[in-house]
């Protein structure tokens, strides 16, 4: 993926948070694997949603993509594993060693032995390893200090955990750009025109009923117009718009919304222990 698609998909996701769309901001988020939510994370560890906590960090990580990952899986799934001794549901205990914590068996044998021994115990404290184990809202915010050192060591999080700096509505910006370029190329433009539709490009009706013809096609934002005509952009260079102002519907849409909130260590051994195009012709420059 190209460097300004992946940018595209970062004001896709200020669209989204500043629209409210929460769970496909975070859906996005994990798919793209872009930005990792800390924020977001924070607050699934903290109440206890592993299987969610597992989905969004697999698109980031796998359990045995490095040490930290590994490490960072093995936590979760202990304190998974250690809230169901605590409440003495042996079936969800046996189930998640089974299922989530054996694959860990090939790292260290003994290490699974020994969690499993747990099993046989009436209170898993009597382990000495465990005795300092509070209660769960303790536990998880121990194990939760721990992961994001693990986090932000892991070198498959680099440059993943801080968001871009983005003005407000800055997708909202590009299109309103956009729109006042396209009406630029009206050869009758309106004083106030009335767009109504970002799917096909804006052109002011022509007396005789006719349309403007169309011009290049563009993947990004649908067409744009041939070369000619028009000065050059410049990277720096302020847009300046057409005199013609927008309707109200169009500038109600583009309102600025509040500033979206897009916000060393080891990974030791897992163990039981809690832890810029000027001039010349328009071109595609996203693939």
């Amino acid at each position: 993926m190209s460097s300004l698609s992946r940018e595209l998909v970062f004001l896709i996701l200020q669209f989204l948070e500043e629209e409210k769309f929460k769970e496909t901001v975070h859906k996005l988020e994990q798919e793209s694997g872009f930005f990792f939510n800390m924020r977001y994370f924070e607050d699934m560890v903290t109440n206890g949603e592993w299987d969610e906590v597992e989905k969004y960090l697999s698109g980031f990580t796998k359990v045995d993509d490095n040490r930290y990952s590994m490490k960072i899986f093995f936590e979760i799934r202990k304190q998974k594993y250690l809230e169901a001794l605590d409440k003495r549901d042996r079936s969800k205990a046996v189930d998640v060693l089974v299922k989530d914590l054996k694959v860990f068996a090939a790292f260290n044998e003994d290490l699974f032995k020994e969690i499993t021994q747990l099993l046989t115990l009436e209170n898993f404290r009597d382990n000495e390893q465990l005795s300092k184990y509070g209660d769960t809202k303790s536990a998880r915010g121990i194990m939760l200090a721990e992961l994001k050192k693990l986090i932000e060591a892991n070198p498959l999080f680099r440059d993943k955990l801080q968001f871009p700096t983005l003005k407000n509505s800055r997708l909202r910006t590009l299109i309103n750009q956009s729109l006042n370029w396209q009406h630029q190329l009206c050869k009758n433009p309106r004083p106030n025109p009335d767009i109504k539709t970002l799917f096909v490009d804006h052109s002011c009706g022509q007396p005789n009923g006719a349309r403007a013809p169309s011009p290049v096609t563009n993947p990004l934002m649908g067409t744009v117009p041939k070369a000619g005509g028009f000065p050059p952009l410049s990277a720096h260079a302020p847009f300046q718009p057409t005199p013609a102002a927008l309707p109200t519907s169009l500038a109600g849409w583009m309102a600025n919304p509040s500033t979206v909130p897009h916000p060393s260590a080891s990974a030791g051994p897992i163990g039981l222990a809690a832890p810029n195009n000027a001039g010349g012709s328009w071109q595609s420059f996203l693939s």
